[in-house]
């Protein structure tokens, strides 16, 4: 496997730990650096990242003036901004780099997901860890943690709507199942989870999915 690099923007310490907790998460052979400005960004123009993630407001810079240095230091590399200065001229300025936005605002949830989906366009994560294998035709892999009952695929599949903000009913409305057949399920998630409300069971299932798929991407 060849020495994959990230390159994290961001000059709010509390922000790049958030971002560097989940690249770490995901994937942890992964060369990953900090920098809080454009010319620090500078000193690693030759390293050549796969992906950098960025804020647009930095101490040398701001808006899309940020997005036209990254994009002259580092062309052709997939580009990931997290911000909460978005506008239209923003937005068609990181269309044209092939730049995806996030902003700031977003859950903790989607953020990951996003990073995620990040990771396998730049190519450090690898598409055939998409899914997780099964243990069997009815149960996942994806466990709360060693020796737990593992959730079922239809649970994961709940799971996932519910880690994206939907609702019990507008998941029953998705996959064509009663509200209170999905409330049902949910109730075991939590038991094979071992937690207590939504917002836990999202939090376990994300990182023991991520788990998964770090271990077949080994």
């Amino acid at each position: 496997m060849k020495n994959q690099k990230i390159l994290v923007l961001e000059d709010h310490p509390l922000i790049s730990m958030v971002i560097e907790d989940v690249c770490k998460d995901m994937v942890p052979h992964a060369q990953l650096t900090v920098v809080t400005s454009l010319l620090q960004a500078r000193e690693h123009v030759f390293e050549r990242p796969d992906l950098i993630i960025f804020d647009l407001t930095l101490t040398d810079s701001r808006g899309k003036e940020t997005i036209d240095w990254l994009d002259s230091m580092f062309p052709n590399v997939c580009g990931l901004i997290y911000t909460g200065f978005v506008s239209g001229d923003i937005q068609a300025r990181a269309v044209q780099s092939g730049y995806t936005i996030i902003d700031k605002a977003c859950s903790q949830s989607v953020l990951a997901k996003e990073i995620e989906a990040a990771l396998f366009r730049s190519g450090i994560l690898s598409r055939s860890a998409v899914e997780p294998a099964p243990a069997n035709e009815h149960q996942s892999n994806i466990v709360a943690y060693p020796g737990a009952k593992p959730l079922t695929w239809r649970q994961v599949e709940i799971m996932r709507m519910t880690a994206e903000g939907l609702s019990a009913k507008m998941v029953a409305q998705r996959i064509g199942l009663s509200p209170e057949t999905v409330r049902g399920h949910i109730r075991e998630i939590f038991k094979r989870l071992e937690v207590s409300n939504k917002a836990q069971a999202v939090n376990v299932f994300l990182k023991a999915e991520r788990s998964v798929k770090m271990k077949l991407n080994d």
